[in-house]
């Protein structure tokens, strides 16, 4: 377990909840659909999306897409989220 990286969650309120969304999904979520869900400013979702993605806690379906990106939460992620 990287404790770093589970502190790092924890400080941002709007990861963890994004991260638990993911979780609960049983289909990979947009942006836009992450906006909705959590009544949140497309750029708030996008930002944190995108912080999640670069510690690999999610990825994407369709990554080469420039618009319309779909993220499902990853292993790392779900494991994150049990301790």
């Amino acid at each position: 377990m990287d404790w770093g990286l589970y502190a790092w969650v924890n400080r941002g309120s709007r990861r963890k909840s994004v991260l638990e969304l993911l979780a609960k999904s049983d289909k990979p979520l947009s942006t836009n659909d992450t906006k909705k869900s959590l009544k949140i400013a497309i750029s708030q979702a996008s930002f944190t999306l995108k912080e999640l993605f670069d510690k690999k806690l999610i990825e994407s379906v369709n990554p080469k897409d420039k618009i319309g990106k779909l993220y499902f939460i990853t292993k790392k992620g779900k494991e994150l989220l049990t301790k």
